[in-house]
């Protein structure tokens, strides 16, 4: 949603907002609060917080809950509008309404505990455990590794599932559910992620893994190369010290991938938390499967001696040098500049 459509949604439920730049500030009237300055809510994402009740910040969805009274989908689905790109007609796309299927918790007991392709990728059966994963041998997932993905809600919105066929006929993983609005893993991270003030965010549940059975566990998956805005805005509402991009690093390809990537996401978080809070720091190997303990333990050591000047200069040098090689939306090409201005 953008903010037009999020300023739409308040202000049909009541919300008088009052415009301060990059949010708005109105009274609770969930609660029947008359204080007009208790919530702000951020224009570009919903994400607000209550700070008369010194609420968390917490998601636009779960404002329309507390609004409305109610956690029913289908009538919190009414407001949440969302374009769907494979819907179209001869003559113009059509809108339709995007509800996101939960799963009973009583699914997974079909997944069987066969642990031995992680184990023999140094996962422990009770890392495996704690994530709720499992064998699929039927379905949709059949002959995959099954995780098992929660909303906010603690309810199942999708599964992420790795093969274990190793048949080049076969995606390495597969995912059930709207990958672009999964906070994962949550509900295991968020305590470390609030206790130590960092969060890293890898690229997928392997590298998650590795690093809980070492004991970090202040981790976030992005599923791929891109951080969502859905992803965005809960770490927003974390408001941590310290971000740490470290997607894979391909160090041995023409085209690292995972730096590139890095950059470009670097540069995207850019607009929305202070640059001192973000930092690229990747894998010394390929991913964080490949590492051993000590590997890790140095990889996360050496965080803290990232000199921030020469960091920022690093990444500077870095895009100019993919920019030479390769153009980018201008979109892009402007946030650099204004980062390089400020920064350089």
């Amino acid at each position: 949603m953008n903010s037009s459509k999020i300023e739409e949604v308040l202000t049909s439920l009541g919300y008088k907002l009052t415009d301060r730049g990059s949010y708005w500030q109105t009274s609770a009237i969930y609660r029947n609060g008359d204080n007009n300055t208790a919530l702000q809510i951020y224009k570009d994402t919903g994400v607000w917080k209550d700070y008369v009740e010194q609420t968390p910040y917490m998601t636009f969805e779960k404002l329309l809950k507390v609004t409305l009274k109610t956690n029913d989908e289908e009538v919190i689905g009414n407001y949440i509008k969302e374009e769907d790109p494979f819907e179209f007609t001869n003559l113009k796309s059509t809108e339709k309404i995007t509800m996101e299927k939960t799963y009973p918790e009583s699914c997974l007991d079909r997944l069987l505990p066969h642990y031995k392709f992680y184990n023999d990728r140094n996962i422990s059966s009770s890392t495996l455990k704690l994530f709720k994963g499992g064998y699929a041998t039927e379905g949709k997932m059949l002959k995959r590794f099954v995780f098992p993905i929660y909303n906010l809600d603690d309810k199942i919105h999708g599964f992420s599932g790795r093969d274990m066929t190793n048949s080049s006929q076969r995606p390495k993983w597969k995912h059930i559910g709207i990958k672009s609005k999964w906070i994962y893993p949550h509900k295991l991270s968020r305590e470390s992620i609030d206790s130590e003030g960092e969060v890293f965010l890898v690229e997928s549940i392997g590298d998650v893994l590795s690093l809980f059975e070492n004991n970090h566990r202040n981790v976030l998956c992005t599923f791929g190369l891109e951080i969502s805005p859905s992803l965005i805005s809960y770490i927003v509402g974390l408001n941590p010290s310290k971000i740490y991009i470290s997607f894979n690093n391909d160090s041995k390809s023409e085209n690292n991938a995972g730096l590139i990537s890095a950059l470009k996401n670097f540069i995207k978080l850019q607009s929305f938390f202070d640059n001192e809070k973000i930092f690229i720091h990747l894998p010394t190997k390929n991913d964080f499967g490949e590492m051993n303990f000590d590997d890790i333990s140095d990889w996360h050591k050496n965080r803290l001696n990232i000199e921030k000047n020469h960091h920022d200069f690093t990444i500077i040098n870095n895009i100019s040098k993919i920019l030479e090689k390769k153009s980018y939306p201008e979109v892009f090409l402007k946030k650099f500049k204004k980062f390089k201005k400020n920064h350089g």
